[in-house]
């Protein structure tokens, strides 16, 4: 306890005890008996310990059975009790005073105590009501601190958000930043009473988000503990907004983006058309020399390309607006496979493509189009990509309720985390943009067209037996 509390509680027992002798001389002027002067004192005890506490009582309780026993029991005026009844009373009085400042005080305590938490629930439901009121678009640590200064009344606030590593201070936080910081990292929980300090880590659940510490307050840990989850949920919530607000972005750019892309495709389309009838039919009519023949040759099949170009274009711009209609139909996926990749031979030079499938259909319920348009492009993924002159190894297989179609091709090799964004629109691997020609559009394509069919598509890779793709498609799709 410190010196100025002894100092001023032992001046309230020195007051006491001249107010029971005050008491003790006008009973006695008054010619009071023993019991009327015990009555008296008794009450002086009570009102003691409610308003001042145990000690000051105790002490005062003394001082009341000397002088009842000096003044009040016979022989007066001397510290000596001849009747054993006179030793009762006092001995009563006594245990009694003991009695009434104990349960004095400890309901005085609990008064306090009581005062005290609908003090702290007080500024807790103000500081719940100040969160609610924060503005959702703007930074939210550094008005935290602020809140939590003025609500809690507290000399200093420190808040470390570990999502974006930002450090707030409001008022004089006793702890450096790399003290605050290590709060969150050592997930340290910490009542300092000397420097009324207190530590605690920020968590959403059981996942540790922050940390906050209190600096100079009266507050007692269950109060900290609340309002360390209030801040927690404030920037749960705050983290929430922002993710809502870039995911509406992001969805607004997807649209732009696919109704750009729509709108290009279409353009593209008619004046390729032209330029396609009009190749095939030079060619058709078979009248050009042999370097007129190459050239158009030659027009025809980069217009082809260009086509599937645009068709990709159409493709990925229906995905993303959620308007593609699938023709679903029973169809031998064995038998998609085998036409595609006879189809693909033209475009896949200086590979050889080994088919492995299973000797009995297997039928899914798909747009047969689109699975082959899959197809074709991880086929000619493989062919850009694989080493030359490799194979390239087609299988069909079942494997629990799906089945599943792999096009391995050999020499190449996607890094661990580069094989989720090879599925994203546009994506190139710093390798491959360098080394070979591409949009990025074909594996979007793929997995879209997958997702659409409530199937997967996903990518293995090692330098030993190269990289693999891979699509499932569900036996039974649910709803169809």
């Amino acid at each position: 306890m410190a010196p100025g509390k002894i100092r001023q509680r032992l001046a309230k027992a020195v007051a006491g005890c001249a107010i029971a002798i005050v008491i003790t001389l006008f009973a006695f002027r008054l010619h009071l008996n023993l019991s009327a002067a015990t009555s008296l004192h008794l009450f002086l005890i009570a009102a003691i310990a409610l308003r001042w506490g145990f000690f000051e009582a105790s002490v005062v309780s003394v001082l009341s059975v000397l002088c009842l026993d000096y003044f009040f029991t016979d022989p007066l005026f001397v510290l000596y009790i001849t009747d054993s009844r006179d030793w009762i009373a006092i001995v009563t009085f006594e245990a009694a005073a003991l009695l009434v400042s104990t349960l004095s005080n400890q309901a005085s305590r609990h008064a306090r105590q009581a005062e005290l938490h609908r003090d702290q629930l007080q500024k807790l439901y103000e500081l719940s009501q100040q969160i609610l009121l924060l503005d959702r678009d703007a930074a939210i640590e550094q008005r935290l601190t602020s809140i939590i200064l003025s609500t809690l009344q507290v000399r200093g606030v420190a808040l470390w958000n570990a999502y974006d590593l930002h450090l707030a201070r409001s008022g004089e936080c006793t702890l450096t930043d790399d003290e605050v910081r290590s709060t969150f990292y050592r997930e340290t929980t910490n009542d300092d009473e000397a420097t009324t300090t207190s530590q605690r880590v920020l968590r959403a659940g059981t996942r540790p988000i922050g940390a906050l510490v209190l600096s100079g307050h009266a507050l007692d840990a269950a109060t900290i503990t609340a309002a360390a989850s209030l801040v927690a949920v404030a920037i749960e919530r705050a983290r929430s907004f922002s993710t809502e607000a870039d995911a509406k972005a992001a969805k607004q750019s997807e649209q732009l983006r696919a109704a750009i892309l729509d709108g290009l495709a279409h353009a593209f389309k008619s004046p390729l058309t032209t330029i396609l009838t009009s190749s095939s039919g030079l060619l058709a009519m078979n009248t050009l020399s042999g370097t007129e023949q190459r050239l158009v040759t030659l027009i025809d099949h980069q217009a082809s390309r260009m086509n599937e170009l645009a068709t990709h274009l159409l493709l990925t711009a229906r995905l993303d607006g959620g308007d593609l209609k699938l023709r679903r139909e029973p169809i031998d996926l064995n038998e998609v496979v085998q036409e595609t990749t006879a189809a693909s031979f033209p475009e896949i030079t200086g590979h050889a493509i080994e088919v492995v499938i299973p000797p009995q259909p297997e039928l899914v319920k798909a747009d047969r189009k689109l699975i082959q348009m899959a197809l074709l492009q991880l086929l000619d993924n493989a062919c850009k990509y694989g080493k030359p002159g490799s194979r390239i190894i087609v299988r069909v297989f079942e494997e629990s309720s799906e089945l599943l179609v792999t096009v391995n091709n050999e020499g190449s090799f996607i890094p661990a985390e580069e094989r989720e964004k090879v599925f994203q629109r546009f994506y190139r691997g710093p390798e491959s943009a360098r080394a070979i020609s591409g949009t990025g559009i074909g594996l979007s394509v793929v997995r879209r067209i997958t997702e659409a069919h409530r199937g997967r598509a996903w990518v293995t890779s090692d330098h030993a037996s190269g990289t693999t793709f891979t699509i499932a498609l569900p036996r039974i799709a649910g709803g169809i």
